[in-house]
C-alpha cells in the first residue's frame, strides 16, 4: 500500500468520509493556505516598498541639507535649488521647474532662484518687481498668511498675460530664449508652494500634485526655511568682503591718512570694549583697530619688500644673472602668498565685527526647540564633514518631548546653537589630532530639558576642556582659544548677547581640563 493510500485510509477512518472527499477537502485547505500566504507576501512587499520610499525620501532630504550647510557663497543657492529639482524629480515629481522665492517686505517684490529642466539652463537669482497680476497677488496672500500648502492653476489668458509680463518687465527677460520658450509653451501649469517667513518653495508641475508628493514638498520647504539664515549671513559676508577689499585698496593708496585714523581708533579702544552694547559699527572700531593692525602691517611691509625685490630683479636681469632672478622671483611669490593670507585674515575680522554689531529685528515665534537643535546638529556635522573628509564624531541627543514649543527668535537661537555645536566639533577634532590614545572616541551631545519655568539646552563635548586661567574671558569680544588666523573671537560673545539681552536667559559654561566642556542655555518658557 502506497503512502497516498495509507493517508486516504487514515482520513477515511478518522473523518468517516470517502478518500475522494478527503482529498478534495485537503486540496481546498491547501488552496486557502496558499491564498493566505500570497496575501501575506503581497502585504510584506507593500511594507518593504513603503519603507524603501521613506528611505529614499530621507536620503534626498539629507543630500539637500548637506549641500545647504556646505554653501560658501550666497550664489550657491542656485546650485541648491538645482539639487532640490534633481531630488524631487528622482522622487517621481513631474516637474516643469522648481523655484525658491525670497520676498522683500519693503517692496513686495521677490527674487526667484529657479531651476529649469532645459539642458544648459543655469539657475540664477532673478528679481520680479511687485505687480497686480492675479497669480502674483495670490502668491502674496499665501506668503502673508504663511500658507503651508498652496495650490494654483495658471492657464488660458491669465497665463499668457503672466508670461508676457515676467518675460518683458522683470529680470526673467534675461533668461535664454530656449528657457522662455519652454516656460511659455505650456497652456496650463499647476503651481504648488509652501510659504515660510522668508519666502516660498514652489514646484511647477504639469498635473495636480498628489497629497503624498505635497507632503514631501513641505519637508523640502522646511529645509530651506532653516537654510535661509546661512544664505543671509553669506550674502552679508560677501558685501562685507567687497567693502573690505575696497578699504584695503584705499588703505594702501592713502597710507598716511589711514595710519592717522588707526591711531585715533586705538586711543578709544578701551572705552569701546567696555561698552555694554556693541550694536553699531562705530562701537566696534576700537576692537577693529586692535585686531586688524597686525594683518595690515604685514600687507604693507611685504608690499614694500616686494617693491624693492622687483627693482633688484630688474637689475639682475639686465646683468644676465638668471639664477639670481629666479631666486628673487621665488621670494616675491612667497611674499605674495603672505600678503594674500593676511589680507584674508583682515577680511574675516571685518566680517565677524559687523555681524556682531548687527541688531536683530527678528520677531519671537512659537518654535519647536527640539527640532531646531536636531536640525542644526545635522547641518553642523555635514558642513564639517564636507570640509574635512577624515572627520568623524559620535552624535548623542536626549530631547525632552514635554517641552513643546517656546517663544524665541528662531534665526538668533539657531545661530547660537550652531555656534556652540561648531565649537564642540572643533574641540573634539583638536583632541583627535593630538590624542595619544587610540581609544579616544570624539563625542558631541545635545540635550534639552524642561525645568519648571525654564528650558535647558546643553551642548557637551569630550574635548580637551578650557584652561582655568582663561575661562572668565571666553565671552569677551575678540577673545579666542583658537590658533591665530582660525577665529575672530566673536562667536561666543554674539551668542552671549543673544541669550542674555535678546531672550532674558543665561549662557553658562562648565569645563574640566582633559575631560571636556558643557555649554548650557537657560531660556524662560514663555510659550
Amino acid at each position: 500500500m502506497t503512502s497516498e493510500d495509507r493517508l486516504n485510509e487514515a482520513g477515511k477512518k478518522k473523518m468517516g468520509v470517502s478518500p475522494q472527499r478527503y482529498s478534495i477537502e485537503l486540496f481546498d485547505d491547501l488552496g486557502k493556505r496558499n491564498e493566505e500566504l500570497s496575501l501575506l507576501l503581497e502585504e510584506k512587499t507593500i511594507q518593504l516598498e513603503r519603507k524603501n520610499r521613506k528611505l529614499t525620501i530621507e536620503a534626498s532630504l539629507e543630500k539637500v541639507r548637506s549641500r545647504a550647510m556646505s554653501m560658501q557663497k550666497s550664489e550657491e543657492l542656485a546650485e541648491l535649488v538645482g539639487v532640490v529639482f534633481e531630488e524631487l524629480t528622482r522622487l517621481h515629481f513631474l516637474l516643469d521647474r522648481c523655484i525658491i522665492m525670497i520676498y522683500d517686505p519693503k517692496t513686495n517684490g521677490s527674487t526667484w532662484w529657479m531651476a529649469n529642466p532645459e539642458p544648459g539652463a543655469v539657475p540664477v537669482g532673478l528679481y520680479v518687481k511687485y505687480h497686480e497680476h492675479k497669480p502674483y497677488q495670490e502668491y502674496l496672500k499665501g506668503w502673508s498668511g504663511r500658507t503651508l500648502k498652496w495650490e494654483y492653476c495658471l492657464e488660458g489668458i491669465s497665463k499668457k498675460e503672466w508670461d508676457n509680463f515676467i518675460f518683458h518687465e522683470t529680470d526673467l527677460a534675461h533668461l535664454p530664449d530656449f528657457v522662455k520658450e519652454g516656460m511659455s509653451s505650456l497652456d496650463r501649469i499647476f503651481l504648488n508652494a509652501s510659504f515660510n517667513n522668508f519666502g516660498s518653495l514652489t514646484a511647477s508641475t504639469l498635473n495636480p500634485l498628489p497629497t503624498e508628493q505635497f507632503e514631501i514638498l513641505l519637508r523640502f520647504a522646511k529645509v530651506f526655511d532653516l537654510t535661509y539664515t546661512r544664505f543671509n549671513d553669506l550674502k552679508l559676508a560677501e558685501e562685507l568682503a567687497k567693502q573690505a577689499k575696497q578699504d584695503l585698496i584705499k588703505l594702501k593708496e592713502e597710507k598716511e591718512k589711514t595710519e592717522e585714523a588707526l591711531a585715533v581708533l586705538k586711543s578709544t579702544q578701551t572705552q569701546l570694549i567696555q561698552s555694554e552694547k556693541m550694536a553699531s559699527l562705530g562701537e566696534l572700531t576700537a576692537g577693529i583697530a586692535h585686531e586688524i593692525q597686525n594683518p595690515l602691517n604685514f600687507v604693507n611691509n611685504f608690499s614694500e619688500i616686494n617693491k624693492e625685490l622687483i627693482q633688484e630683479m630688474l637689475e639682475e636681469a639686465e646683468k644676465g644673472n638668471l639664477a639670481e632672478v629666479r631666486n628673487i622671483a621665488g621670494n616675491i611669490a612667497d611674499n605674495e602668498q603672505k600678503i594674500n593670507h593676511h589680507g584674508k585674515r583682515a577680511d574675516s575680522i571685518v566680517k565677524g565685527m559687523l555681524q556682531h554689531s548687527r541688531s536683530s529685528n527678528g520677531i519671537k515665534e512659537s518654535t519647536d526647540i527640539n527640532a531646531l537643535a536636531d536640525e542644526y546638529l545635522r547641518l553642523a556635522y555635514h558642513g564639517l564633514c564636507a570640509k574635512d573628509k577624515s572627520f568623524n564624531s559620535t552624535l548623542e541627543t536626549d530631547f525632552d518631548e514635554s517641552i513643546g514649543k517656546i517663544s524665541v527668535i528662531p534665526q538668533d537661537i539657531s545661530r547660537v546653537i550652531l555656534n556652540l555645536i561648531t565649537n564642540a566639533f572643533y574641540a573634539v577634532q583638536s583632541e583627535t589630532r593630538h590624542a595619544l590614545s587610540l581609544k579616544y572616541e570624539p563625542t558631541v551631545s545635545v540635550t534639552t530639558k524642561k525645568m519648571g519655568n525654564q528650558v535647558l539646552i546643553s551642548v557637551k563635548d569630550n574635548g580637551p576642556g578650557i584652561p582655568e586661567e582663561i575661562r572668565e574671558k571666553i565671552f569677551q569680544p575678540f577673545f579666542t582659544t583658537k590658533p591665530t588666523g582660525e577665529g575672530t573671537g566673536l562667536g561666543l560673545s554674539i551668542s552671549y548677547e543673544i541669550i542674555t539681552k535678546g531672550h532674558g536667559g543665561e549662557l553658562i559654561v562648565e569645563t574640566t581640563e582633559g575631560e571636556g566642556s558643557e555649554f548650557t542655555i537657560l531660556l524662560p518658557n514663555n510659550a
